[in-house]
């Protein structure tokens, strides 16, 4: 860490209009594309599934964003990191459009309140029944699956969210206007607390809406796989946020390539950590053995997946992470916002590869056996234009959420720490 700094006298920081520019894009993008996606899964006659499991995965994209702008908010109080501080602000605005997702999730949540069969496998009606084949493997789980524990636990989950980045963001503007006034230590001895509440509740999030896609399969590290891909697109955000930003004319001289220097340092920690973790759940199924793990690699390995399974591999790690390996991917900015897309439409590709596969169901003798059953070759991508309708919706309505939050200044002009970031400098 070089001398510290002063903002500097010409620097733009009110978000003033930018906010609201970004609202009123992103709600009328969002409405107009998401009631394309309403006419498509209409018209395509399999009773919603397809449209539904191309919602979760648009939405579990813009829900890991928010999950882990949380985490970069908390870990930078808690480690008192200086470096972030002109990005901390960003951060807490995309927290902000939390409520708007928890109501955004409520497009599958109320299906499954109402009986609908064509998400959730452990939602089917005939799991109940003794003779089912696989009563013996689901009945001590209905329970903890049962639709309206699980909307309870929807609505727990996003309180704690909800609450504490309400918090955290009010501290921050307060100081703004107040001073300091002891917030930012305070903030700090909370972040303690705040860092283990916010950790159980990913991995039971995480574990509840896409791991019981397929309820006889289970990973004790699906969770942390799915947060270092949050932390990865969080920090690709970020970037691009930034960017953004500066093209505004604001923030002009606080961000400056050192920033982004380290922004491009944890895109590629994050991104050697996403396949630690994805590889660590692999390798320890697949040399298990035991039929009832490795079944969820066999459909994305063999069959029409495996494709995506090579696509992932080389997309998401075995490029950007070479790349992300030299100083000027880091520095040269044109070069960080390509491998930030990159990584965002990557990270994408890694949930539609998640959750997808789940949407064929395999009956037998009368019986619903659900997914990833029967003969792999059955199983095929199956894209649909409307997957990419979702997502850009999706991301519309985020934005939107994001933008009603932005307001005040785009940095926390009475941090303790603003003069250490503003002078920071890599080595």
């Amino acid at each position: 860490m070089s001398a510290t700094k002063k903002l500097h006298p010409d620097e733009k920081i009110k978000a003033d209009k930018f906010g609201g520019q970004m609202f009123k894009v992103g709600a009328t993008a969002g409405a107009v594309l998401l009631g394309i996606s309403i006419a498509l899964g209409a018209n395509k006659g399999d009773h919603w599934r397809h449209f539904l499991h191309a919602y979760l995965t648009a939405w579990s994209f813009v829900f890991s964003i928010c999950v882990g702008s949380l985490f970069f908010v908390i870990v930078h109080h808690l480690a008192r990191a200086k470096w972030g501080i002109v990005l901390r602000r960003q951060a807490e605005f995309i927290t902000g459009a939390f409520p708007l997702v928890a109501i955004l999730g409520l497009v599958f949540l109320i299906p499954v309140l109402a009986g609908s069969e064509q998400l959730y496998f452990w939602n089917v009606h005939q799991l109940h029944d003794p003779n089912h084949p696989l009563h013996h493997h689901m009945h001590n789980k209905l329970g903890w699956l049962d639709p309206v524990f699980f909307a309870g636990r929807y609505a727990f989950f996003f309180a704690v969210y909800i609450v504490m980045s309400t918090w955290f963001r009010k501290q921050s503007l307060a100081s703004d206007t107040e001073g300091d006034n002891g917030r930012a230590e305070k903030q700090r001895v909370w972040s303690g607390l705040a860092v283990l509440i916010y950790s159980l509740t990913t991995v039971f999030a995480v574990m509840d809406f896409f791991m019981t896609l397929q309820p006889m399969w289970f990973s004790t590290i699906y969770s942390v796989n799915y947060f270092s891909g949050a932390m990865l697109a969080t920090y690709c955000t970020l970037a691009l946020m930034s960017m953004a930003i500066q093209r505004s004319g604001r923030l002009q001289h606080s961000i400056t390539v050192e920033h982004y220097h380290d922004i491009g340092k944890y895109m590629f920690g994050w991104t050697f950590f996403w396949i630690y973790t994805g590889f660590s759940q692999f390798m320890l199924q697949w040399y298990g053995n035991m039929p009832e793990e490795t079944v969820w690699y066999t459909y994305r390995l063999f069959g029409g997946w495996q494709i995506v399974s090579i696509l992932v591999l080389v997309g998401h790690w075995a490029f950007p992470y070479t790349a992300l390996v030299t100083r000027w991917t880091k520095r040269i900015l044109p070069l960080l916002a390509f491998f930030a897309v990159w990584q965002l439409v990557f990270h994408y590709i890694d949930l539609y590869w998640n959750i997808m596969p789940n949407q064929t169901w395999t009956m037998e003798a009368g019986w619903n056996r659900g997914p990833l059953q029967g003969d792999p070759e059955m199983y095929k991508v199956g894209f649909h234009f409307m997957d990419l309708t979702l997502l850009f919706a999706l991301i519309g309505l985020w934005l939107a959420g994001v933008g009603r939050s932005m307001k005040g200044n785009l940095v926390p002009v009475n941090d303790p720490t603003l003069g250490a970031c503003l002078g920071f400098e890599n080595y």
